[in-house]
C-alpha cells in the first residue's frame, strides 16, 4: 500500500512539474509595470541592511555658525498618469518637543519640520526588465523652533527660528523590475538649490539673519525601492 501511494505521489508530482512548465514556457522575465494606473510606494534601500530608509524630500536652511542646513526625508509614492508619465510625490512632516528643569529655571524646545517634492518622468521604451527615464524634480521644505526659558522668579524668555529651502532639477533614472512587484532604480540630477537665510528672533522681537546659499551642479541618489501596489 506505501509503495501504491509512492507511486502516486511521484506520479502527481512529475505531472504538476509538467504543467507549470508547459504553462511558463514562453516567459522571459518580470515586465515593468509602466502602464496608466500603475502605483508605488517609494522607499530608499540600503543593500546588504534589513530595514528600509524614508525617500529623500528636500534640505532646508538651520541656525547656525556657518552654512548649516539639514536634509528632510519622509513618504513616497508613485502614480502613473498614462503609460509614460509618472508622477513621485514625496512628504515630510515632523515635531519633536522637550523640556528641562533645573536650578536655573525651566527650558521648553520643540521643532517642526514641513517638505514636498514631486517628479515628473517620462518613461522610455523599456529594454527587458529596465525602464528608463528623464524628468523634473522640484522640492520645497520649511523649518521651525522656539526655545523658552523661564529662570526662577521671573518672565519668560522665548527665542524663534526659522529656515527654508526650495529646489528644481532636471535628472534621468532607470527602475528594474527584478522580480514581479519589486523595483529597484537610482538617478542623476542637474539642478538649483537655493537655501533661504534663516533667522533667529529674540524676545525684543529682533531678528539676526544667517547666511544664505545656493547649489548648483550634478547629484545622485540613493538606491530607490519601488513597491507596486
Amino acid at each position: 500500500m506505501k509503495a501504491i501511494l509512492n507511486s502516486i505521489a511521484a506520479i502527481l508530482f512529475f505531472s504538476s512539474s509538467l504543467l507549470l512548465a508547459q504553462a511558463n514556457k514562453n516567459y522571459d522575465g518580470p515586465k515593468p509595470e509602466v502602464y496608466q494606473g500603475s502605483q508605488a510606494f517609494v522607499f530608499q534601500y540600503t543593500p546588504f541592511q534589513s530595514n528600509l530608509e524614508p525617500v529623500y524630500v528636500g534640505t532646508v536652511s538651520v541656525p547656525g555658525q556657518t552654512l548649516a542646513s539639514m536634509d528632510l526625508f519622509g513618504a513616497g509614492y508613485q502614480y502613473y498618469f498614462t503609460n509614460q508619465i509618472a508622477v513621485v510625490f514625496g512628504f515630510s512632516y515632523g515635531t519633536a518637543s522637550s523640556t528641562l528643569e533645573d536650578d536655573n529655571g525651566k527650558t521648553e524646545m520643540s521643532e517642526t519640520v514641513f517638505g514636498i517634492a514631486v517628479d515628473a518622468n517620462y518613461h522610455l521604451h523599456s529594454l527587458y526588465s529596465v525602464s528608463p527615464y528623464v524628468g523634473l524634480r522640484a522640492n520645497y521644505g520649511l523649518y521651525s523652533g522656539s526655545d523658552e526659558f523661564t529662570p526662577d522668579g521671573g518672565s519668560k524668555e522665548t527665542t524663534d527660528y526659522s529656515g527654508n529651502g526650495f529646489g528644481i532639477a532636471v535628472q534621468c533614472g532607470f527602475d528594474w523590475y527584478f522580480t514581479e512587484g519589486l523595483s529597484l532604480g537610482g538617478k542623476y540630477a542637474l539642478g538649483f538649490q537655493s537655501l533661504g537665510s534663516p533667522e533667529v528672533t529674540d524676545e525684543t522681537n529682533t531678528t539676526v539673519e544667517g547666511p544664505s546659499s545656493t547649489f548648483f551642479g550634478v547629484s545622485a541618489f540613493s538606491v530607490i525601492l519601488n513597491v507596486h501596489i
